[in-house]
């Protein structure tokens, strides 16, 4: 009888170990969206300057609440939970800005610049009311890029996209 009992044992073990799947999230690193804590901006713009910035200690919207990266369009497919993070922003109309980082390092700032908003912004831009199916896109300028102005481009950077390809995140 004890026996009979060490192999049931035994097989209860072994069955749950191998039905278990672990789920390995960034697995190949990690993407997040960060609040800033401190910055400065260029010249009286919007554009901010990447040696002032210090984030918030926690990401608001974590690698794993980024479903999907459409390279093409720039944009995020978003979990339910992040996707409720974005529309409790409620930036100002002079936006909220945020940070992306790569495997802790910063790739580009932002910001969260509503579409009620009569200010334009000549920066990266993510408008959180216009969330539609939990995607929010990453754009260049507010309402749009005023000609003449450079903004630099790091939303394709090798580094965000090489974490979403390997992760088969990328769309």
């Amino acid at each position: 009888m004890k026996t009979l009992i060490l192999y049931f044992h035994i097989f209860l073990f072994a069955g749950l170990s191998h039905s278990c799947q672990k789920i390995n999230i960034g697995q190949n690193g990690t993407v997040d969206l960060y609040l800033l804590e401190k910055y400065s901006t260029i010249n009286q713009s919007c554009r901010i300057d990447e040696n002032s910035v210090k984030t918030e200690k926690e990401p608001i919207i974590k690698y794993e609440d980024l479903l999907l990266y459409d390279n093409e369009t720039y944009t995020f497919q978003l979990s339910e939970k992040a996707a409720e993070t974005v529309k409790n922003l409620h930036p100002s109309v002079y936006g909220l800005p945020f940070a992306i980082k790569a495997n802790d390092e910063l790739i580009y700032t932002g910001y969260f610049w509503p579409s009620y908003s009569s200010a334009s912004c000549s920066w990266i831009t993510i408008d959180p009311v216009m969330m539609e199916d939990n995607k929010i896109i990453v754009k260049k300028g507010y309402p749009g890029q005023i000609e003449g102005e450079i903004i630099p481009d790091k939303r394709n950077d090798e580094r965000i996209l090489s974490i979403f390809r390997k992760d088969k995140k990328l769309r």
